[in-house]
């Protein structure tokens, strides 16, 4: 007969290293109201809205730099929404944030996409949800960075 002690899981284990437990309590804490689940449906949304956006947009006759500037658009009003769709109080501070940043005179259109990028990430993160605003911000970056290059380039 085997007479080895009888296994402990790893969630029992780990309860028994405070540090860990803290790492992970920090973790969850940046997780804001979404779960590990919904992470890969932000990243499909931006995603998806980006594509639509700008099939759109090819469709309708606009050029290519107005169709990457709007696809970057819907990008972030993707990303804004998944983040706004579970918070009544994220919602209410982005419309605020929204209206103190309000667009300049002489503001060209890539510093006013970015701008509100920053609006986005801003009130996401403010509100314990970083962990989602950073799996959301890659794809964004991506689109970002092929939607702003320069139109001499085109």
């Amino acid at each position: 007969m085997d007479a080895s002690p009888p296994a402990i899981p790893a969630a029992a284990y780990l309860r028994h290293i405070p540090r860990i437990m803290d790492l992970m309590g920090l973790l969850a804490d940046q997780l804001g109201f979404f779960s590990p689940q919904d992470l890969p449906g932000i990243a499909l949304a931006v995603l998806l809205a980006a594509a639509l956006s700008f099939l759109v947009a090819r469709v309708a006759g606009a050029t290519g730099v107005e169709a990457r500037q709007l696809a970057l658009w819907a990008a972030v009003a993707a990303m804004g929404v998944a983040l706004v769709k579970g918070s009544v109080p994220f919602s209410i501070a982005l419309v605020a944030l929204a209206l103190l940043v309000r667009p300049e005179a002489g503001e060209g259109q890539r510093h006013r996409v970015l701008k509100g990028v920053a609006v986005v990430l801003g009130g996401g993160c403010g509100t314990g949800a970083a962990i989602p605003v950073v799996v959301a911000l890659i794809p964004l970056a991506l689109i970002a960075r092929w939607a702003l290059r320069d139109a001499r380039e085109v």
